[in-house]
């Protein structure tokens, strides 16, 4: 499997690519890459290039392109609204959501968030780096951190939404609009769940809530689950 790296959109059409910055450091520092060696590198927008690096330096190295290609777009775009966790923890959620396929992350502050500081550069980067890991030719989009009333706001531009709660009543399977949207919002709450008046303000939005099995799942993971089962409900996986 090819090792992928970022480069400009404008970048991703040149016969000849060069990686630089530190990028490249990792690439020639720490995953010991050879002249000769076959790399991928895309754009971010889900354009990508195959290639035999040429020439290798201290801190460059340049590819030349043999093939090119675009990720598959999926039929379902699936948003993830997760609210702000402390430290580590978002950090994992993020990794998480961007294996497990989330197309768009948007962070809000809930009203029992612990994390209060909006970290958006920190989080591209984690974004990035997930990723790369994960070789995803596109990196989903992370939009400006909100509250709830920005959640509710935006939840009128997906086909269906649901919040996560262990006290939902129904399962993923059990909400019907799920089936067949061809964009979804799953609104995952912080550590210690979603408060009685955030329940309350999904609720009169519309907002259904939906449970994730029997035992209850942290915050950082829950979201990456539940794309799980939405990816096998609209048949991605």
């Amino acid at each position: 499997m090819f090792t992928l790296f970022f480069v400009t959109p404008e970048e991703i059409d040149n016969a000849e690519i060069s990686l630089t910055g530190t990028q490249a450091h990792h690439a020639i520092s720490v995953l010991r890459v050879q002249r000769n060696e076959s790399i991928r590198l895309a754009d971010g927008l889900g354009t990508w290039v195959e290639g035999v690096i040429t020439e290798l330096g201290k801190e460059k190295l340049k590819v030349q392109v043999r093939t090119r290609g675009a990720d598959r777009i999926p039929a379902t775009s699936i948003a993830v609204a997760q609210a702000v966790l402390k430290g580590d923890n978002q950090k994992a959620a993020l990794d998480q959501l961007v294996q497990a396929g989330a197309e768009e992350i948007i962070p809000w502050q809930a009203q029992r968030s612990v994390g209060a500081l909006d970290k958006s550069a920190k989080w591209r980067e984690v974004i990035l780096a997930a990723a790369r890991q994960s070789r995803r030719a596109r990196i989903p989009q992370l939009v400006p951190m909100t509250d709830i009333s920005g959640v509710i706001a935006r939840a009128s531009q997906f086909d269906a939404v649901v919040a996560l709660h262990e006290s939902a009543h129904l399962s993923l399977t059990g909400i019907a609009n799920l089936f067949g949207a061809s964009n979804l919002l799953v609104i995952v709450g912080p550590e210690g769940g979603l408060s009685e008046d955030e329940l309350n303000e999904f609720t009169q939005a519309g907002i259904p809530t939906a449970k994730l099995g029997d035992p209850v799942i942290r915050a950082d993971l829950a979201g990456a689950i539940a794309l799980g089962a939405l990816q096998v409900i609209t048949k991605e996986w």
